[in-house]
């Protein structure tokens, strides 16, 4: 699956953040992901990331620095301007899971090689979707949740020390696998 778009939001009636991704196939996917649910992801994406940045550092100063230094340069190249493309009779879309979201309440992040992640998100019961990411996918990734969730106002500290920790613009080890349920 070759990804297109990504757009995360805060949907307030569902008190739930919304996933839409897009392929270049002209597919969408969406999805919900709750507070507990990233309360749970979001150290695991954060892990990963320095695991990844272990392979390139080896002391802890150092592994940050690379890290920082990775996520800065990979949100520099990321577009957060351009706004999600809305299906039109010009270009349909396919919903393969459906188009009502499903709620995420399992995940597996892995590192397959230094710069290559794959994260599964699934539903309770049924199908979910697995990404490929790059770093600057990853980073994205991060930095949509991050924005998304200080607009849900939800309060969670791990997100506001990576936020501190993030500048003010908007903007192979052995195999590593993480599952949350």
């Amino acid at each position: 699956m070759q990804i297109h778009q990504l757009q995360i939001s805060f949907d307030p009636a569902e008190d739930r953040l919304r996933l839409r991704l897009t392929t270049t196939a002209g597919e969408e996917f969406r999805l919900f992901m709750t507070r507990r649910f990233l309360r749970l992801l979001w150290p695991e994406l954060t892990k990963t990331a320095e695991v990844s940045a272990t392979v390139k550092s080896p002391t802890p100063v150092a592994r940050r620095e690379v890290a920082a230094f990775e996520r800065e340069k990979a949100l520099a190249e990321s577009d957060f301007k351009t706004p999600f493309q809305e299906p039109s009779a010009h270009a349909p879309r396919r919903f393969p899971l459906g188009e009502t979201p499903f709620v995420a309440t399992r995940a597996q992040v892995s590192i397959e090689r230094p710069g290559a992640y794959r994260l599964t998100l699934d539903p309770q019961v049924g199908r979910g979707i697995e990404l490929g990411l790059d770093d600057r996918l990853m980073h994205s990734f991060c930095r949509l949740i991050e924005s998304a969730v200080r607009g849900a106002d939800w309060d969670l500290p791990m997100l506001a020390a990576s936020q501190a920790a993030a500048p003010e613009s908007d903007a192979l080890p052995e195999r590593s696998r993480r599952m949350l349920n």
